[in-house]
Parts: C-alpha cells; structure tokens; sequence
C-alpha cells in the first residue's frame, strides 16, 4: 500500500514539474520558519506535551495550468524537500529507582507532496492553502538514569495555509500521523499517535 501511495505522489510530482507554469504574482518558492506545539501519545500512557519546538521547511509549488482562473486563482501540487524539525518533551518514566522526570529530544526530518490552492486577489497579496503527504523519518532520545534511543518511520499528514505580501508572509498548519517506534538500544516497539500545529514565517519566492 505504502508504494503505491508513493508511486502515485511521484507519478503527480513528475505531471506538474512538466507542466509547470507561472503567473506574474504568483510566488513558487517557499521558506518556512516554524515554531510548533505538539503532543505524542503512547498506548496505555499520559500524552505528553511538547516543551519547545522549531522547524525549517524548504520547497517549491509546481502550478498545473499558466493563466489564472478567473484571473486570480491556480492549482499546483506542493513538494517539500526539507523539512527538519527539533521537538523536546517532558514526561516521566520509570527507572530501576522508581519513576522521574526525563526530556526527550525529537529529531525528524520529512518529505512532503500533494495539492496546493493559491489565490492573487490585488497586487502582491498571495493566499495559500494546501494537504500534504509527509513520510517522515522520526528520532528520539532521552538520557538520564536510562538511556533511550528510538526511531522508525512515520506516516504523518500536514494541512495548513499562509498568507503573503510580496516575499514575506505569515502561516499555520496542522500535522498528525502515528509510528512505531523501536527500540536501538533494547528491542520494544512503542506505537505513537502524533498530532499539533505549527505557526510560522514564511519567505516566498518566483
């Protein structure tokens, strides 16, 4: 199932880089700036709550068609090719002394493709809005009492939308998705559903 959605994001990825076309005001490039709040839950345990969390999104938006309809809107599809994000969390686990407190730091790193709207109503006002599909790489590690090391994939889903004036502009998304996280150091997997938003700066480019 997994390469079939892949075979068809690159079969839409491949249509669009062909048919790529531009509007004078429209903006192609993006740079995303992202600080975020998110939430992991495990089976059976409290969620946790993210403490501090920034990310960096880099791509480009492939428009279907040249000439705007009615003059102000196109449709393109999104491709994402870094999105590197830094989440830390608090929560507590148990130890051999009994449970304490414990951070952990989450690294991960994302692609993203799917559909985009872009409106140009007057001048350099630009309006976005899009759903992506995002297989993501996910790390995380806490040190302490014990050490812990986990990853795995993780098939997550971002929707969101910015507005710009000219290069620069202003946005929030919303990201959801689960992994299986296994153990590096042990052999445990932790199933964890993931969700939250993120609220950003973005720089937009031709």
């Amino acid at each position: 199932m997994m390469k079939k959605i892949l075979g068809i994001c690159i079969f839409l990825l491949s249509a669009a880089a062909a048919a790529d076309a531009q509007g004078t005001d429209f903006h192609r490039k993006y740079r995303n700036f992202s600080w975020s709040q998110l939430t992991m839950t495990f089976d059976g345990e409290p969620k946790q709550k993210s403490e501090l969390g920034f990310a960096f999104t880099s791509g480009r938006t492939y428009f279907l068609h040249g000439k705007p309809i009615a003059g102000m809107l196109k449709i393109g599809i999104d491709a994402t090719w870094v999105d590197l994000g830094y989440t830390k969390y608090s929560a507590v686990r148990q130890g051999e002394g009994g449970p304490y407190g414990a951070a952990w730091h989450q690294l991960e790193y994302s692609l993203h493709v799917g559909p985009s709207i872009a409106v140009n109503p007057v001048g350099k006002l630009n309006i976005n809005a899009y759903f992506r599909y995002a297989p993501t790489f996910s790390l995380r590690y806490s040190g302490g009492q014990d050490i812990a090391l986990a990853g795995n994939y993780a098939t997550m889903f971002v929707t969101g939308g910015m507005i710009s004036w000219g290069i620069i502009g202003i946005g929030a998304e919303y990201r959801f998705g689960t992994c299986r996280y296994r153990n590096f150091i042990g052999s445990s997997v932790s199933p964890a559903d993931m969700s939250g938003f993120r609220a950003f700066i973005s720089l937009r480019f031709k």
